[in-house]
């Protein structure tokens, strides 16, 4: 981790030469750092950034890293899904993920996703294992896009600053639905609310009363979020993206079922803390890193 070390070094293109580098600014809710880099100009030969928001499933990709500590590695494969989220390393989500199966092994973190004509559309982040220790064909990258957003935040405030909803749900289905006697057979079953958060402030009622399903506990007696700004919200995925979508001071309206009636509820966004401990976030269990 970046942000855990004492200190940073850095090596540029096929050289030996390390450089100190200085940590600008750190982002733990994306996995990303800026650093500064005291090296040569002749030495400097960056990659171009292409539009993450343009990739589709099936286009070929190289990832590039240190996978075992066997650095300059670089391994091949095509975009098996986008829009993934996975969890950041302050425990809440992020948006957009691309999937691949190029060959991803603990080292590949950090190290760019590159596509068919050379532009970094994502950085490597995590992989899944399933049990293993290696590459099992699912690894995430961090769009580029956002890692952007991150560094024009960080070169700008010196920091980076979240929505924040302060909300934990699930996503109902139509069994769930049926097991729970909902109205509704899509949307989002508020379990809790954060205390003098913004939902809480807005009027966003959590559940009061437990229950089990298939071995997956509940609390109802909580809305039920069915649209986000207009927008059919059909799982807890469309509020999670949509609120990170979004900047601190946003105010957002949300649909909700409460009692069989719809009732529309606006909602002005905080600042995410520091961690989702001891935070509600109805995020999704995360991958290995």
């Amino acid at each position: 981790m970046v942000d855990e070390a004492d200190q940073v070094e850095v090596k540029l293109g096929s050289s030996e030469t390390s450089y100190e580098a200085e940590v600008v600014g750190t982002d733990p809710a994306t996995d990303v750092a800026l650093l500064r880099v005291d090296a040569p100009a002749d030495q400097l030969h960056p990659l171009s950034l292409a539009d993450s928001s343009k990739v589709e499933v099936g286009d070929q990709v190289i990832a590039i890293g240190n996978p075992f500590g066997l650095d300059r590695t670089v391994t091949a494969g095509i975009v098996s899904a986008i829009q993934r989220q996975i969890q950041a390393p302050n425990g809440f989500s992020i948006s957009h993920v691309i999937q691949t199966d190029a060959a991803i092994n603990p080292g590949n973190s950090g190290g760019p996703l590159i596509d068919s004509s050379g532009r970094v559309i994502g950085i490597n982040s995590q992989i899944q294992t399933g049990g293993s220790s290696g590459n099992v064909g699912i690894g995430f990258a961090v769009p580029i896009n956002t890692a952007r957003e991150v560094v024009q935040q960080i070169e700008e405030h010196g920091e980076v600053k979240h929505a924040y909803l302060g909300i934990s749900g699930g996503s109902i289905t139509p069994d769930l639905a049926k097991a729970l006697k909902l109205s509704e057979e899509e949307g989002v079953l508020v379990n809790e609310v954060v205390k003098g958060g913004p939902a809480d402030q807005a009027g966003i009622a959590g559940g009061d009363t437990s229950a089990t399903v298939e071995g997956a506990s509940f609390k109802l007696g909580g809305d039920v979020i069915t649209e986000v700004d207009g927008k059919k919200a059909s799982g807890m995925e469309e509020v999670i993206n949509a609120v990170n979508s979004a900047s601190p001071g946003d105010e957002m309206e949300l649909t909700v079922d409460r009692d069989g009636k719809s009732k529309k509820i606006t909602v002005t966004l905080g600042v995410r803390p520091a961690t989702a401990e001891g935070s509600p976030s109805g995020e999704p269990e995360s991958p290995s890193r």
